[in-house]
């Protein structure tokens, strides 16, 4: 079972996905090579020749101590892949912090928004639009009005509600405000950390920082997402997508794009968001995301109630 270890500092809790284990099976740690070895797996999944490469040791002592590890639940088998016409096993750590229960003399915390390993992953993936249970980010929604190169107005701001609401879960300290409308939004505002709500059209920084993202949106015939990973397009309003990535405009800070092709599609990408979070943020890459999601009416009522992530 997972765990979640919350650590008291000068700046508040931290939490960390922990593992806990048997007290005598932390004896495997005891060896700088069992060390060296989870080091090295922290840093990516690996197979004994590769970690023995790296570590310059002997293949058949490193595969011992992977056995060891994994025996001990700290380590376990990631993917097996193909090489040179045989089976590498890869292995990975489970947590970034491995605890032994001596005695049991815990205490519930009442005021963390961490409750699970699953919301510790939300919220590192939220981070740094969230920081010590703050919100440390603005909300960009565009102006319901017509506005913008394109003449259009915005219809996604009913769908965000619910957005507000799911990263209300790990907000101690509101300190409203956080949104502002597109039209509202100043130079020294886009140096922040952002979260823009809507497309290139309904949305003006969206359309400012259309041209540098790999999923983009194309205005060229149909209006469309267009992919520069697989080169696909897609013109179906049910689209959404879901993005986080450097701020074009501040390295230092990130951006999360959620939109789609119309209302629709932007309902899709909050669905994704709040109801299929894990399934989207596998495979993220330092900590972005780039996916295209598809909404569709399962139960028949012309409101969008599931989604498929496309790619």
């Amino acid at each position: 079972m997972d765990h979640v270890l919350v650590e008291h500092t000068e700046n508040g809790k931290k939490a960390y996905k922990s593992l806990l284990v048997e007290p005598e099976k932390l004896s495997v740690l005891n060896s700088p090579i069992a060390m060296s070895i989870v080091k090295e797996l922290v840093r990516q999944p690996a197979c004994a020749l590769d970690v023995a490469r790296s570590l310059q040791e002997d293949e058949q002592k490193i595969y011992y101590y992977l056995r060891k590890l994994e025996s001990a639940g700290i380590v376990r088998l990631y993917k097996t892949e193909r090489r040179h016409g045989m089976t590498a096993k890869l292995f990975e750590v489970l947590a970034p912090v491995i605890s032994a229960k001596l005695h049991d003399d815990g205490y519930i915390l009442l005021d963390s928004p961490v409750k699970s390993p699953k919301e510790l992953e939300m919220v590192k993936f939220l981070s740094p639009f969230i920081s010590d249970g703050k919100l440390d980010a603005l909300i960009v929604i565009g102006d319901p009005y017509s506005h913008g190169r394109f003449d259009k107005e915005s219809h996604e701001g009913p769908h965000a509600f619910d957005f507000g609401v799911f990263l209300g879960k790990f907000i101690n300290d509101a300190g409203f405000p956080h949104y502002k409308l597109d039209t509202e939004v100043k130079e020294q505002d886009m140096q922040k950390n952002l979260i823009l709500i809507g497309n290139m059209k309904s949305n003006i920084l969206i359309d400012k920082m259309n041209e540098k993202i790999p999923l983009y949106f194309d205005t060229e015939g149909d209006f469309k997402v267009v992919s520069k990973f697989t080169g696909n397009s897609y013109k179906d309003p049910r689209v959404g997508v879901v993005m986080k990535f450097d701020n074009p405009f501040n390295k230092e800070k990130k951006v999360m794009i959620i939109g789609g092709i119309g209302s629709r599609g932007s309902r899709s990408s909050i669905i994704a968001f709040t109801q299929r979070f894990h399934d989207l943020v596998k495979d993220q890459e330092n900590g972005n995301i780039f996916r295209v999601v598809k909404g569709f009416d399962r139960s028949g009522d012309r409101v969008i109630d599931d989604i498929e992530i496309l790619e």
